[in-house]
């Protein structure tokens, strides 16, 4: 075996052994995506496994993307989790603040301090 052929391997295996581990972290990335990730890691680690196990000359076929797609998937892993972390601390605050010097209210019905049945009309009890 040449030399190029065993770099060419030990890419091939290394990619799809790092595309598998990515694709089993559930944080951070979409269903869909992992389980790309999950089946391009599974070829390519078959492929290098069948190339080195079972090869024994002749013609093979050389992916360009063993040496691209990891990269990038990692790269987008990475990305998409700093966003999603971000995103999960950048939480809209949920209630109105008291205005400012005020005391927040603490549960007291409008009207608080006002003598009983002054919201009628005059003339009736």
């Amino acid at each position: 075996m040449t030399t190029l052929f065993l770099i060419y391997l030990l890419f091939l295996i290394g990619s799809g052994i790092a595309m598998l581990a990515i694709a089993g972290v559930r944080r951070g990335q979409g269903k869909a995506r992992r389980l790309w990730t999950g089946v391009l890691g599974a070829g390519f680690l078959i492929y290098g496994l069948y190339l080195l196990l079972f090869f024994r000359g002749g013609h093979f076929l050389v992916f360009y993307y063993v040496f691209i797609l990891p990269i990038l998937v990692i790269v987008r892993f990475f990305r998409d989790r700093f966003l999603g972390r971000k995103r999960q601390q950048a939480v809209p605050f949920q209630d109105q603040p008291p205005a400012y010097g005020q005391p927040p209210a603490h549960g007291q019905p409008p009207g608080y301090g006002q003598p009983p049945g002054s919201d009628q009309p005059p003339g009736r009890l």
